[in-house]
């Protein structure tokens, strides 16, 4: 069985529709003749929709579309974070592999395969880029939204010894083994949990693929960019602070 996890907080405007057509998608991709789908009698697929906390009918269009689709619904008792809904998702899922990606499908649901066939080949985990020279940008974010990226990533490769071109690009897959052991031992709720999964997946020794993937910018973003960078600046130093005091277990050694 393939899982996605779509983290969700205050979704109404579109998630019906992203639902309706990961459903669509989903039911091609596990179709007997693509070779993907689970073991005789089990469902091919799952969608699990965590929910932050949300305010607005998320939850009840997510419900009403329910007995169309499998989809099960993880919800957070108040707004933790992203990374709290993520993590609370994937530990949920019960397939093998996993994907998880924004409500707003900035990047095209197409790009699935491309990573399926990455985790065939060997990786534990893939993640998409939108800065390698083969990502297709087809709507690019404001200028200073742009450099605040590019800051935030050597910041985050310096602070956390990595080489990663985009930590925060929201479209990931993983064997279920590799997110079982990443997010059991995820501690941020909010604004680097997307860093510590990667710092965690070296400290552990996975696999790691960078894809490159066409996103579009979605104008309504809610983030506030100033305070994001601040607090993600802190939650960086978080993640060396847990490292050093063992909170994350032993280090492994990077597979040869």
């Amino acid at each position: 069985m393939l899982s996605v996890v779509i983290p969700v907080y205050n979704e109404a405007k579109c998630l019906s529709a992203t639902l309706l057509a990961v459903g669509e998608h989903l039911a091609r991709l596990t179709a007997p003749s693509a070779g993907v789908g689970g073991s005789a009698g089990a469902p091919p697929f799952e969608i699990v929709v965590a929910d932050d906390g949300s305010r607005d009918e998320s939850v009840a269009l997510a419900q009403a579309l329910a007995d169309r689709l499998p989809i099960r619904i993880e919800r957070l008792a108040e707004n933790r974070g992203k990374g709290a809904a993520v993590r609370a998702g994937m530990l949920a899922a019960r397939g093998d592999p996993i994907f998880y990606f924004d409500a707003d499908l900035s990047t095209p649901l197409a790009e699935m395969e491309r990573f399926l066939a990455a985790l065939a080949a060997g990786a534990d985990l893939v993640v998409g880029t939108r800065k390698h020279p083969e990502a297709r940008i087809e709507r690019w974010q404001p200028p200073h939204r742009v450099w605040l990226g590019r800051c935030y990533t050597r910041l985050a490769n310096a602070l956390l010894g990595l080489a990663v071109s985009d930590f925060t690009c929201g479209f990931k897959a993983f064997r279920a083994a590799a997110a079982r052991e990443i997010f059991t031992r995820g501690r941020l709720d909010r604004w680097s949990f997307d860093a510590e999964i990667l710092f965690l997946a070296r400290h552990l020794g996975l696999r790691l693929a960078e894809l490159p993937v066409r996103w579009a910018d979605r104008p309504d973003s809610r983030v506030r960019v100033g305070s994001a960078m601040v607090k993600s600046f802190a939650e960086l130093l978080a993640i060396r602070r847990h490292a050093r005091h063992g909170d994350y277990g032993p280090e492994r050694a990077s597979p040869r």
